[in-house]
């Protein structure tokens, strides 16, 4: 595996470092879920006000990225790390404390914006250290270590919800993100070569925003990733009204079906490792995009046919997580990818893109789930049939083989 210079860290201890950082996102969405009707109960908050808390941390982390990505390229990835990750816990302890819903709000805001240096600057790390094939290779083995906090967060916050309440859960987010702090301080070096001090300049950083976002093969990675994750964000955002009131599941049943997703979502990183030392970048998102062309038809399927059924359903989710594990490494690391002087700037540039379709998603959540299954279904068939034209049609036309990526 080639590097870009001498490198002091080994793959496996990049793919750990990236597990933890990476993790914390999952750590502060899907352990919370279960929280959420406790905590409506407690403070009694509308939905919407609830809502609001999932909705408030992406709407952050977008914005977030963007703040910390120009840091990190003035600063270091380090430094930066450490301050969001200290932000992060004291968030997560002040909203374990609060005793209003608003101050719960405001809590759970700032720990999205906070998550985003420690997003930011993992995925600037693996540019810092790898071209970008070898980068994406890296980042899936990380994304894997991603894979299992997904799947023991639901469950792990479902039990200590029903044990000892849901300010336990954010102790546990808070407790995560210390581990994630001391492991930064005693364990991860500094990463960046060079750097840049007008980065956070105003007309350096325009000038800086305006070359990448006028970059054809940033738009059309970047398109890919946001296809990929405003996907998943409707599943992990739509998901537990369609299966708890809809279909009318058990919690614990519920639980079972985040963590079947995450599963496959496991499994499909592990296989893009070995998909992009066969196929290349392009090859791997390329054979991937008939996954998600299933994925679209079988939704349009359903909806069409106005078909409720758990178990179709649940393959729904889980053939999403699947591609997804294959999508979001190549295009996460093949985005940044033209942009090694500046990877911080590019990957908060991306992860703003991509909190876009999140917060799209999001309003789209709130006019269509009074339809039930079938505007969860019209959303699922949107983004795969968007992420089919972005990997078939945009991306082949800036993209013709993998060394231009690299």
């Amino acid at each position: 595996m080639s590097v870009k210079s001498k490198n002091f860290l080994s793959p496996l201890q990049v793919a750990i470092f990236l597990a933890f950082l990476l993790g914390l996102q999952p750590v502060l969405t899907d352990l919370f879920i279960p929280a959420m009707p406790a905590i409506r109960q407690e403070f009694s908050a509308s939905a919407i006000l609830v809502q609001a808390t999932m909705f408030g941390v992406m709407i952050s982390f977008g914005f977030g990225q963007l703040f910390w990505g120009a840091l990190s390229d003035r600063f270091g990835r380090r430094p930066i790390l450490l301050w969001g990750l200290a932000l992060f816990v004291v968030s997560g302890v002040g909203g374990s404390v609060t005793q209003q819903m608003e101050a719960l709000l405001l809590t759970r805001v700032i720990q999205g914006a906070a998550l985003g240096a420690s997003v930011v600057c993992a995925r600037a790390m693996v540019r810092d250290l790898y071209e970008v094939r070898d980068g994406a290779q890296v980042l899936a083995r990380g994304l894997s270590g991603l894979g299992l906090f997904a799947i023991a967060s639901p469950l792990f916050g479902g039990f200590l919800t029903d044990f000892f309440g849901w300010r336990a859960n954010q102790f546990a987010i808070a407790f995560v993100g210390l581990s994630s702090f001391l492991m930064v301080w005693w364990f991860v070096p500094e990463t960046l070569h060079r750097r840049n001090v007008e980065a956070t300049q105003w007309s350096s950083l325009w000038r800086n925003y305006r070359k990448i976002l006028s970059h054809s093969e940033f738009l059309s990675w970047s398109l890919v990733a946001m296809s990929t994750y405003g996907g998943l964000f409707l599943i992990l955002s739509g998901g537990p009204f369609i299966f708890l009131q809809v279909l009318e599941v058990s919690a614990t049943t519920f639980g079972a079906v985040i963590a079947a997703g995450s599963l496959s979502y496991l499994l499909g990183t592990l296989a893009c490792r070995r998909w992009i030392t066969r196929y290349g970048l392009f090859g791997t998102v390329r054979l991937a995009s008939w996954i998600s062309l299933s994925i679209a038809a079988l939704a349009v399927s359903l909806g069409l046919l106005q078909i409720k059924s758990f178990l179709l359903t649940l393959c729904l989710q889980m053939l999403y997580g699947l591609a997804h594990g294959f999508h979001q490494p190549c295009s996460n690391a093949a985005a940044p990818g033209r942009f090694p002087e500046m990877a911080g700037t590019a990957s908060s540039l991306m992860g703003m893109l991509m909190a876009f379709a999140a917060v799209a998603t999001g309003l789209y959540l709130s006019i269509s789930l009074d339809q039930g299954m079938r505007g969860y279904l019209w959303g699922i068939a949107f983004w795969g049939f968007f992420l089919v034209i972005a990997v078939r049609m945009v991306l082949p036309r800036v993209v013709l083989t993998d060394e231009k990526v690299q």
